[in-house]
């Protein structure tokens, strides 16, 4: 890989090596559970996607997401794909709007369009810099798989591709823009799998905002007679109609069936929320689909780009900007 002549990049300069946090961890002899730490590597895989971008070439915010991830000490061991799209050319972006109508309701190219010309070489630097990166050792890019597509291939296509990749069971799948939540720990990882193992859900979504937020009551439909608590494990699930592209665990067989098969061939180049949070929303039949947490619990994932939505004790909501993706030594 070879940056643009004239085209600097400036590495993160810590790249220190650093325990995960102490979290709880649940353990067969106590908590009677299905998936031990050692389980959950072996059966899970986390497929991390990323883009151009506003930030582009700077990596603090993907090196910000990978850190929240390396820092869940269930997920630390996991192998993770993380897959980067190519930018269109110019040849494929003029063909792509010769059908105006897909190109604005599928592919969504006017929001990408003037990036995909201005950060060319930006982007090539950022690719380039994460790559470096990994040759270095950095503690960020531990386990993790770096995948280049050859071209432009859109949220669907990174994902379809790192899936082709998956051998586990479990997949969880995530954005370069979204900083797993502290309070999200190993344990909750291991309850995750568990539920998903014992067929109680099949796609569980870790919210951005409060589950009780107005953006999620908006976007999902809420169906409260479905909600889980599982009272072995205190382990609450918030049932919704619909279907995001925020961080979600599912079952890889589910997830190629329900998910990644039931995108039109015609409609590939697109986000996969696009097509079918509405058809999932109105079908009276389609369930398994959670949000983490009780209607009051979250986020349990940060927004970097768009921020996030908390409520207070007293119910009230905030709105909270995005958080800085500082890279400070631990």
């Amino acid at each position: 890989m070879e940056l643009p002549a004239g085209f600097g990049v400036s590495l993160p300069q810590d790249g220190l090596w650093y325990l995960p946090p102490k979290q709880d961890v649940l353990t067969r002899e106590e908590d009677d559970v299905e998936f031990t730490l050692d389980d959950v590597a072996d059966d899970l895989t986390i497929v991390i996607t990323s883009s151009v971008g506003e930030f582009t070439p700077s990596t603090d915010i993907v090196i910000t997401a990978l850190r929240s991830l390396q820092d869940n000490l269930a997920l630390h061991w996991c192998r993770k794909i993380l897959v980067f799209d190519e930018i269109p050319s110019e040849q494929e972006i003029e063909a792509m709007k010769q059908n105006p109508k897909h190109y604005h309701t599928v592919v969504r190219g006017p929001k990408w369009e003037h990036m995909w010309r201005k950060k060319r070489e930006a982007y090539t630097a950022y690719c380039f810099a994460l790559n470096e990166m990994k040759l270095n050792n950095d503690p960020a890019l531990f386990q993790v798989d770096l995948v280049f597509l050859p071209r432009f291939s859109h949220l669907f296509g990174t994902v379809r591709h790192a899936l082709e990749l998956v051998k586990s069971s479990y997949v969880l799948v995530t954005q370069h823009d979204l900083r797993l939540s502290g309070k999200f720990v190993a344990a909750d990882v291991q309850r995750v799998l568990g539920l998903m193992e014992s067929e109680s859900a099949n796609c569980v979504i870790l919210n951005r905002d409060t589950n009780s937020g107005s953006r999620p009551k908006s976007y999902f439909r809420m169906d409260p007679d479905s909600d889980i608590y599982d009272s072995g494990s205190r382990t609450r699930l918030t049932a919704v109609r619909g279907f995001s592209d925020q961080t979600h665990f599912a079952h890889k067989d589910w997830y190629l069936a329900n998910i990644m098969d039931r995108i039109p061939d015609d409609c590939r180049l697109t986000c996969m929320e696009h097509i079918l949070h509405n058809q999932f929303k109105n079908e009276r039949d389609f369930r398994g689909i959670f949000l983490y947490g009780g209607s009051d619990d979250g986020p349990f994932t940060y927004d970097l780009i768009h921020g996030t939505q908390i409520s207070s004790r007293g119910g009230r909501q905030y709105d909270v900007e995005p958080m800085p993706a500082r890279l400070v030594p631990k």
